[in-house]
């Protein structure tokens, strides 16, 4: 077990919590945006200005937790970054994302 094992047993943890609420409001929000829509043109004439609105709102609430799941608390420094195709280390101290044991990457094939 390495030093950090527990962090980012956690971190994967949140991170897949994240993942299901993204879907989620995907899920829910686009055919209860749609239902909506379908209501409010039945009701009022302000139906399209009200439906862009609430499609507004709802890609505000989607990509804010997109980019809070992208967010990843190194364990060593405490840095927060967002994680990306080509970021895998902590741009502060180096350390790769989901290592568990830093003594391992220091040893590596050294002898």
């Amino acid at each position: 077990m390495g030093t950090y094992t527990d962090h980012w047993a956690r971190y994967k943890k949140n991170s897949t919590r994240e993942l299901l609420k993204a879907l989620l409001l995907i899920g829910v929000g686009l055919p209860g945006l749609a239902l909506v829509g379908y209501g409010l043109s039945q009701v009022t004439e302000y139906a399209v200005p009200l439906q862009v609105a609430l499609l507004v709102l709802w890609l505000v609430a989607l990509t804010r937790l997109l980019l809070h799941q992208s967010k990843v608390p190194c364990p060593r420094c405490g840095e927060t970054y967002s994680r990306g195709k080509y970021l895998s280390n902590c741009p502060k101290c180096g350390l790769r994302m989901l290592q568990e044991d830093p003594r391992a990457a220091d040893c590596g094939g050294e002898g």
